[in-house]
C-alpha cells in the first residue's frame, strides 16, 4: 500500500485504520465510511459513491496485504449498509472483490469475506437474485478448501 497515494474521498485516518491489524480500528473506519457514503447518497453523488467502492475494492480488498484486504471487506460491507435500498445499483462492484477473497489461503480472511457477503446480501435482499449463480459458485467452490465446504465460515 503506497502511503503517498491519494485515496480521496477517504481521509488519511480512514485509510490508516483500514490497514490496521486490530479489528476494532478497522471497524471504526467502516463506521466512518458508512457515514461518508450516507452523505453521498443524500447528495445523490453517484460519482463519489462509485469512487469509494472502487478504491475499497482495488486498493484494499484486492491488496497483497492481509490487513488491507480485511479492511477493504469491512469497508465494502459498510458501503452496502449505507446505500440501503440503493445497494442493488452497485452489487456487481460490491460482490466481485468479496468473492475473490473466498479463494484466499487465510481462513480468517475467508471468514471476513463471508461476513461481508452476508452484510451485503442482507441489505440488497431481492436485488441479489440476478447474481445468485455467481454467489452460489463462489460459496461452494471458493470456500471448499481441503474438501470442507464450510471452511470459509470457521474463524
Amino acid at each position: 500500500m503506497n502511503p503517498e497515494k491519494d485515496f480521496a474521498p477517504l481521509t488519511p485516518n480512514i485509510v490508516r485504520a483500514l490497514n490496521d491489524k486490530l479489528y476494532e480500528k478497522r471497524k471504526v473506519a467502516a463506521l466512518e465510511i458508512e457515514k461518508l457514503v450516507r452523505e453521498f447518497v443524500a447528495q445523490n453523488n453517484t460519482v463519489q459513491i462509485k469512487h469509494v467502492i472502487q478504491t475499497l475494492s482495488q486498493e484494499f480488498a484486492l491488496s497483497q496485504h492481509p490487513h488491507s484486504r480485511k479492511g477493504g471487506l469491512i469497508g465494502l460491507a459498510a458501503c452496502s449498509i449505507a446505500l440501503g435500498k440503493d445497494s442493488g445499483l452497485y452489487l456487481k462492484e460490491l460482490i466481485e472483490p468479496v468473492l475473490t477473497c473466498f479463494n484466499d489461503a487465510d481462513s480468517r480472511l475467508r471468514y471476513y469475506a463471508c461476513e461481508a457477503l452476508y452484510n451485503i446480501v442482507k441489505v440488497a435482499r431481492g436485488a441479489v437474485l440476478p447474481h445468485f449463480n455467481v454467489l452460489f459458485d463462489g460459496l461452494s467452490l471458493g470456500c471448499g478448501f481441503a474438501g470442507n465446504p464450510w471452511s470459509c465460515i470457521q474463524p
